[in-house]
């Protein structure tokens, strides 16, 4: 599937699927309800939200969920989508702080504490192995030509998939701070140990001359393409366009957690107060 291919199933081929549909519709407008009764929350946290949920929609919604389960390579991008651009929009349009600030005070509590919690237990080590195993799990091929033959557990996989991409983003963009809090230096650390899984399996769909997911055999040949080159070029997405956007998002995050160090140390020199 060439790159004009993938962009025309991202403007055809919609179905609106409701379930989709209904949960987009009503995490995007609990979200603005939420931002209206905020005085001065970021027009571009909002955006960034929006953004995020509209991203899950394409990926399940446009022709690309037409055609993940007839070419891997439509797959793959689907994957990207869901793994490496949804979970990091989500998150910068911090949703649960703005839900702090909307619950009432003994909810805010709870729901507070239960926060902090989960970040204490959300060490970045954690968090890299659980989105590992996400990811090499339903990448073994018993498991991803099941997912592809059941609509549930196919759906499974898509929640599956954001689940991960948000475990994974959730160090480097994520409110509360996980434990093990990661500095400066090791957030370029951490974002090449999370770029490996995904880069390991990419390469290895790439440089295969045989069908790994039976699942996908016949209907490429319905379609009158080689399962194994849509392979081959399902690997490559993965490998270097899923590096690359996984790559350019992280850089970005490190620039802005820098920046933010950098204002906070100079607040710290303004008012005289020890670091």
């Amino acid at each position: 599937m060439s790159a004009l291919g993938i962009l025309t199933l991202l403007g055809r081929d919609w179905t609106l699927a409701p379930a989709p549909l209904a949960l987009a519709a009503l995490a995007a407008a609990l979200y603005l309800a939420a931002a209206r009764r905020s005085p001065r929350w970021p027009p571009r946290r909002t955006a960034a939200y929006l953004a995020g949920v509209a991203t899950v929609l394409v990926a399940v919604d446009s022709g690309l969920g037409v055609y993940d389960d007839r070419l891997l390579s439509v797959h793959m991008v689907q994957h990207i989508l869901l793994l490496d651009v949804a979970p990091p929009l989500l998150l910068v349009g911090r949703p649960l702080p703005l839900l702090l600030r909307r619950l009432p005070p003994r909810p805010r509590r709870c729901f507070g504490r239960g926060l902090v919690a989960v970040g204490r237990l959300a060490h970045p080590l954690l968090c890299l192995a659980l989105y590992t195993v996400i990811l090499v799990g339903i990448h073994l091929p018993a498991v991803y030509d099941a997912t592809v033959r059941s609509a549930t557990l196919h759906a499974l996989e898509h929640v599956a998939f954001l689940l991960a991409g948000l475990i994974v983003w959730w160090p480097l963009l994520g409110l509360p701070v996980p434990r093990g809090r990661l500095g400066t230096s090791s957030h370029l650390l951490y974002l090449t140990a999370a770029m490996i899984p995904m880069t390991v399996i990419g390469a290895y769909l790439d440089r295969q001359m045989s069908i790994v997911y039976s699942v996908y055999a016949a209907p490429a040949r319905a379609l009158g393409i080689s399962a194994v080159a849509d392979q081959q070029q399902a690997g490559a997405v993965m490998w270097v366009a899923g590096s690359a956007v996984m790559a350019l998002l992280g850089v970005a995050a490190v620039m802005s957690a820098m920046l933010a160090a950098e204002r906070r140390q100079q607040i710290r020199d303004l008012h005289g107060i020890a670091p």
